[in-house]
């Protein structure tokens, strides 16, 4: 009994409303334990990608190099520059960092994440993860 019209003619059940309301409910019961299959254990083969290239086989070689130790300075990746969010860009920054810069306060709010920029009201959770809604008419800046 699954999206089929039933009847409770042939039933031994008192004829209310909350007997055949059980009957049915044992009916599907009965119907989803005939229709569901049984789990099959599945074993893992080991067949290998045929797109996959088998890699070479790696040797270790020392040079000259290796063995000596060379003190030149190694050169970094320039820091990025900071990004300024405005009130239309703020969704593309939602999950990252932000720090925010208020008129007359000398530090920035150092932001987990901005949650919200409205034309009152900036909302982000700060770095011990409260809520913070500042006015929007306060902020000088946001950059990431």
């Amino acid at each position: 009994m699954t999206k089929t019209r039933f009847s409770h003619a042939a039933c031994q059940h008192p004829s209310t409303k909350a007997a055949r309301a059980k009957c049915r409910k044992e009916m599907r019961g009965e119907a989803v334990a005939v229709t569901t299959p049984k789990p099959v254990a599945v074993t893992p083969t080991n067949k290998k990608d045929p797109r996959k290239v088998a890699a070479a086989p790696k040797v270790e070689t020392t040079t000259a190099a290796d063995e000596s130790a060379t003190d030149a300075p190694v050169e970094t990746a320039p820091a990025a520059e900071p990004v300024e969010i405005n009130s239309d860009t703020w969704r593309d920054h939602k999950d990252t960092a932000a720090s925010v810069y208020i008129n007359g306060v000398a530090e920035p709010f150092a932001a987990q994440c901005i949650t919200g920029w409205s034309i009152k009201f900036l909302q982000f959770t700060d770095s011990e993860g409260k809520r913070q809604r500042i006015p929007a008419s306060t902020v000088e800046r946001v950059t990431v």
